[in-house]
């Protein structure tokens, strides 16, 4: 999949990224790590069997890789979910590109970063019209030896998780699908939170902050049953705890 025509310019919006087009297309991306722009990277073809699935979430769209250089990343193929998922799985209406799925994700966990949240490193993001519509992907760096909070629901991580969450909304940004597998665990019990597609900056209300919580307290049902609507009602104290001592 090779640029048949490219333009670099500084990015209005991101920490050091980078715009690189081609025909039909664009992508930023992180020069400090991506030193070769290029589609090809979205492809997981291109890397070989260093690209492998991701067995949790991704809507079978989604795999682990190395990058040129040793980077470990998270590749994510843009896929629609629900019923009109099943008839229209990658395309997406465009409306221009600073609205794509990838560059608005990209340019959010970039600021979320800036700000000091324990949220992964956007390394790229690009997307391919077609017609009236167009595919996207995303690049972000592996947070290392994580797993979903869905695999780990002890008590003991209840807080971290609270206080991550309690922080993106005094950060005021919120999650359009806040649930137990993206919320991960390092090795150090830190949590992380991924998957800011369709995600807002800009301020969140007490509305926003309780939906984001309701959909939390599903997914716990959904996951755990009994277990889940136990652990859900340590986290939502946890949380109420941090969100108080955030307003000071």
């Amino acid at each position: 999949m090779k640029a048949e025509a490219t333009a670099q310019v500084a990015a209005p919006a991101g920490a050091q990224a980078i715009r690189h087009a081609w025909r039909g297309g664009a992508m930023l991306y992180d020069p400090a790590v991506i030193t070769q722009p290029d589609p090809a990277l979205f492809d997981p073809a291109t890397h070989g069997e260093q690209a492998r699935p991701v067995g949790a979430g991704g809507r079978q769209a989604a795999w682990f890789l190395s990058l040129p250089g040793g980077t470990q990343a998270a590749l994510r193929h843009y896929r629609r979910g629900g019923l009109v998922g099943k008839l229209v799985r990658a395309t997406y209406v465009w409306t221009g590109e600073s609205d794509t799925r990838a560059f608005a994700e990209f340019r959010l966990m970039a600021e979320l970063r800036d700000a000091g949240l324990a949220v992964p490193r956007p390394l790229a993001a690009g997307y391919w019209r077609h017609g009236l519509g167009y595919r996207a992907a995303l690049l972000t760096e592996r947070i290392p030896d994580a797993q979903p909070l869905a695999l780990r629901l002890e008590d003991a991580l209840c807080e971290p998780a609270a206080q991550a969450i309690a922080d993106m909304h005094a950060a005021g940004a919120w999650h359009a699908d806040l649930n137990l597998y993206n919320i991960l665990i390092d090795r150090q019990n830190q949590a992380w939170l991924i998957d800011f597609d369709r995600g807002r900056g800009g301020g969140v209300d007490a509305a926003a902050r309780q939906g984001n919580l309701a959909r939390l307290r599903r997914s716990c049902e959904k996951v755990a049953g009994a277990r889940g609507v136990a652990f859900w009602a340590l986290l939502a104290r946890s949380y109420e705890a941090a969100w108080r001592a955030r307003q000071g």
